[in-house]
């Protein structure tokens, strides 16, 4: 890896770090912590019977009272019927905009580092992810999560890694600090279709 690499992973690593941590923070200004967890199970884009692989995800943000929002992620990668596997750290900072008091719109921009386990060459790598996306409160305890955009792809093109991504689900309050959610997803690689996805969450706030 190039000396400008070791320094593009090194800004990655902290970003993702300090983000996740800021989620376990406390201050005058902010508006929500949380930690939580998610478990995607992803499944073969022309058959939702054969799975492909199952993600595992750890998961840490900080909201502003303004708005602003930071956040960190860990996810791991586990391909079915094979030995191989993959990880990805990632940091994003975004800002949530209400547009009434049921809908709201939220974009974010961020860094990652790709691991692949198995795989030689390019078997870690950085990458950026854009997301957008918009939020409806149905009622004081269910929000249906809209739409979510992922755009994500690696600094270089021969890494492979353009991952665009729809999403759209429910979350559920149990209380004013609990939260349980549900997604599915439809997901490519590098223009073609690689996978649905069906996840099942929990967050915390504090």
């Amino acid at each position: 890896m190039t000396a400008s690499g070791h320094s593009l992973r090194s800004l990655t690593i902290a970003l993702a770090i300090a983000a996740a941590l800021a989620g376990f923070m406390r201050g005058a200004t902010a508006d929500s912590n949380s930690i939580g967890m998610l478990f995607t199970s992803d499944r073969q884009p022309s058959d939702f019977a054969d799975p492909k692989n199952m993600k595992y995800e750890l998961n840490g943000a900080h909201a502003f009272a303004n708005g602003w929002n930071v956040g960190g992620s860990f996810v791991y990668n586990d391909h079915a019927f094979s030995s191989r596997a993959s990880q990805n750290l990632e940091g994003t900072i975004g800002y949530r905009l209400p547009l009434n008091q049921a809908l709201s719109v939220f974009g974010s921009g961020g860094l990652g580092e790709h691991w692949r386990e198995h795989e030689h060459p390019n078997n870690e790598f950085p990458y950026y992810v854009l997301r957008v996306g918009a939020d409806l409160d149905l009622t004081r305890t269910v929000t249906w999560n809209v739409i979510t955009f992922r755009y994500r792809d690696a600094f270089n093109p021969s890494d492979n890694f353009n991952t665009p991504q729809v999403a759209t689900g429910f979350s559920f309050k149990l209380d004013e600090q609990r939260t349980v959610m549900t997604k599915i997803m439809r997901n490519w690689h590098d223009g073609s279709p690689s996978s649905t996805g069906v996840a099942l969450g929990f967050k915390q706030g504090f």
